[in-house]
Parts: structure tokens; C-alpha cells; sequence
């Protein structure tokens, strides 16, 4: 597994459209229903700034890429692998 970052930037217009994915992706992890090699770690919704972060494990960055681009999505999104090199309590 690896770890993913992915960003998302929307327009005011897209508000709407973003808060539904959001929401129907929160349920999709909650309930076991995310595709298999897919697991939701993290979302934080910066809804001022019209920005949210996601943080993943996955089976790999193309399958999570060939997942969102399913769902049609019409705003800006940035995906990107990242390892770990610090975390409060580990060193």
C-alpha cells in the first residue's frame, strides 16, 4: 500500500457539487464500500478557502486516479504519493 495526498480545489459555483461527493465519499469509507485497494485515512474541508485535503492508502496512485476519473469530477484535482518522515510521538 501506499500513501496518497490529494488535493481539491473548487469555484464557488461548485460548492454544492463538491459537498455532495465529499459527503458521498465519507459514507462510501464508513461503510465499507470504497473499491478494494482503496481506503479513506483522512478529510479535512477547508470550505472558506474552497480547498480540501484527502489522505489515502491505496494499492497504487493510477488505480486511485483511474477511480476518480469515474466519477466525472469538474474541479481541480492534484494527487500525489508521499512517504511519511515525521509524526508527534514517534521519535
Amino acid at each position: 500500500m501506499v500513501e496518497v495526498i490529494v488535493i481539491h480545489k473548487w469555484k464557488d459555483e461548485q460548492k454544492n457539487d463538491v459537498m455532495a461527493f465529499a459527503t458521498k465519499i465519507m459514507d462510501m469509507a464508513k461503510t465499507k464500500k470504497l473499491p478494494t485497494g482503496l481506503k479513506l485515512e483522512e478529510l479535512f474541508l477547508g470550505e472558506k478557502e474552497n480547498e480540501a485535503v484527502c489522505r489515502w492508502s491505496v494499492d497504487s496512485l493510477d488505480h486511485l486516479m483511474e477511480t476518480v476519473k469515474s466519477f466525472k469530477l469538474t474541479w481541480e484535482i492534484n494527487a500525489i504519493e508521499v512517504e511519511q518522515k515525521y509524526k508527534k510521538g514517534l521519535f
